[in-house]
């Protein structure tokens, strides 16, 4: 991954998402349709020469009384340090500071990359278990001070193991965490690797795929007016199908595209990984050869550029959902000396 290192400030204040049409009417019913924001984070900390911008990050957001809840779109490290035991603790109780409830889709720094010998050495899978064990302690719970209650793909018998897959519907709007991680979704190859490593990547791709269908299908049963996925990876958007960028991401990249189109109603793709701010409309129809304007990319701030971003939704609006950048004040300036 090769960080980018520049803002982008092409949004001042807010960039609306999701279709042009005019005002979607009020429902007859406000109860279960009402406004409501919440953080998205990713790519931090880093590395402990930013743990002070992530407790500014952490400090704000905590002051926000409006916020609902924290999205973390995964690597909690850097590719180029350990991933101990002891990172993670660190890294998990930190999130535990936020005083709402906070959740994490898991990112390749964090298990898929800790092969490396400046990570340790470790092997990815035995990785991925004690990554499942400290931070999805229990399924169907969130972290935070205040926790929050999610469906688990692990409730299904199918796939016992995918703690991580969660789903929650609120104010008649769909979320979902999807397990799918940059290095080619866990592709990449390195010395140690097994059959095990290649048998895990097929599994995951299958329990992604009927996440995500599971995940359009409740929402057009329950008459969702918008649906967030969230993951790490950034799958190549923009990238023509069958480059080397989008192996690992091919079959999920279809199913967005499919599910968006059948669903017509604004669906947000929040991902991590370039460290790079940006919200735009990347998905172009595969038959169509169209842009897909209702499928909208939301990817966070990142590395370097430790900020967040406040998405507020709105199920009673066109676009559903609009995202302002919070840039932290604090961040951008030296350390203080202590």
């Amino acid at each position: 991954m090769t960080p980018v290192k520049s803002l982008l400030f092409a949004a001042a204040c807010a960039v609306a998402l999701g279709q042009t049409a005019s005002a979607a009417p009020e429902h007859n019913n406000a109860h279960g349709y009402g406004k409501f924001e919440f953080a998205l984070i990713g790519d931090v900390a880093y590395a402990p020469s930013d743990f002070w911008k992530l407790d500014n990050v952490i400090a704000e957001i905590n002051a926000n009384r409006k916020l609902k809840w924290v999205l973390h779109a995964g690597d909690i490290k850097n590719g180029s340090t350990l991933c101990s035991d002891e990172v993670f603790e660190d890294r998990l109780q930190r999130f535990r500071r936020f005083e709402i409830p906070f959740v994490l889709t898991p990112g390749d720094n964090e298990w898929t990359d800790c092969h490396r010998a400046n990570n340790g050495s470790y092997q990815p899978l035995e990785r991925l278990a004690k990554l499942r064990e400290m931070f999805y302690p229990v399924p169907g719970q969130t972290l935070g001070e205040k926790t929050m209650t999610v469906e688990t793909q692990a409730a299904d018998p199918s796939y016992p193991e995918f703690v991580e897959n969660t789903r929650w519907m609120e104010q008649h709007v769909m979320f979902a965490t999807v397990h799918i991680v940059g290095s080619n979704n866990g592709l990449a190859p390195f010395a140690a690797r097994t059959p095990a490593d290649d048998e895990e990547v097929a599994r995951r791709i299958e329990a992604a795929r009927a996440w995500i269908s599971e995940t359009f299908a409740k929402a057009e049963a329950e008459d969702a007016r918008g649906v967030l996925l969230l993951f790490q990876a950034n799958p190549g958007f923009e990238l023509a199908k069958g480059s080397a960028g989008r192996r690992g991401f091919e079959e999920i990249l279809a199913d967005m595209e499919a599910e968006a189109i059948k669903f017509k109603k604004p669906v947000v793709f929040a991902h991590g990984d370039s460290h790079y701010y940006r919200v735009d409309k990347p998905m172009m129809g595969s038959i169509s050869k169209r842009r897909i304007e209702n499928a909208t990319r939301v990817e966070t701030f990142g590395a370097d550029d430790v900020h967040w971003l406040r998405v507020v939704v709105d199920p009673n609006s066109a676009d559903v959902f609009s995202v302002h950048q919070e840039i932290v004040e604090k961040n951008l300036e030296q350390h203080p000396l202590p």
